[in-house]
């Protein structure tokens, strides 16, 4: 008995039962602050995950220093918050003037300045440096001066917050390019690499679909562990 030929297909992340033709891209959002370690981590994984599924992430803004406003959290954590919230407003004009992929470079400059190089990334010298090193105009490190652009911000943190709760922060993940559930982490230390990176995507895309599912969680028992600083 013959059969008609059947079209590739793969399952569209965040949809239990959507499929996507071969050839097409997925999408999902990530949102970020550069300050968080543990974001930095995650996002290099997401980085690997995208590349070898051809996943198109869209690069969202993400404050701690907004997010934590009115709680009573020790004088580092308020010192770095505050360098992650100027560096979001220069991230914010970036977009506004050169696009996604822009945002993409810049996140990859800003992380490994901060978490490899342990720069103050909230400074305007360092930010344009930043900038300079992306290609991009160093007259946008003004931004980190411009309340203007927490708007901007704002609006992002809302959408992610709509999708994952308001008891969350980053790594922050929203499938189907914002349109399908969302979920804080995952949280690694270090990240999978490779096959085992993809593997653990299929399992979180899993879980996040999964209808009444809310949290693994157990205590950390290390610290951040990098990957290779990029190339910058």
């Amino acid at each position: 008995m013959s059969h008609s030929p059947i079209p590739s297909r793969r399952l569209k992340a965040g949809i239990p039962g959507g499929f996507l033709m071969a050839g097409t891209k997925d999408a999902v959002q990530f949102y970020w602050d550069p300050v968080c370690p543990w974001c930095w981590i995650t996002s290099r994984w997401m980085e690997d995950v995208g590349r070898q599924k051809a996943i198109d992430v869209d690069w969202r803004l993400f404050s701690l220093r907004k997010i934590n406003e009115g709680r009573d959290l020790p004088e580092r954590f308020r010192v770095s918050h505050l360098q992650g919230l100027r560096a979001l407003r220069v991230a914010a004009a970036v977009r506004e003037q050169h696009g996604r992929e822009a945002v993409r470079k810049l996140y990859t400059a800003m992380g490994t300045r901060k978490h490899h190089d342990q720069a103050d990334i909230g400074t305007v010298a360092e930010l344009e440096s930043i900038l300079r090193t992306c290609g991009l105009p160093t007259a946008l490190a003004a931004a980190a001066d411009d309340e203007t652009w927490d708007k901007v911000i704002d609006a992002d943190m809302a959408n992610a917050v709509a999708k994952a709760g308001k008891d969350v922060g980053v790594p922050l993940i929203v499938l189907d390019a914002g349109n399908g559930p969302g979920f804080f982490g995952p949280v690694l230390s270090p990240a999978p690499t490779g096959k085992a990176a993809v593997e653990l995507w299929d399992a979180m895309v899993a879980a996040g679909c999964t209808e009444g599912f809310y949290e693994f969680k157990r205590t950390r028992t290390t610290g951040p562990i990098f990957g290779e600083r990029p190339t910058v």
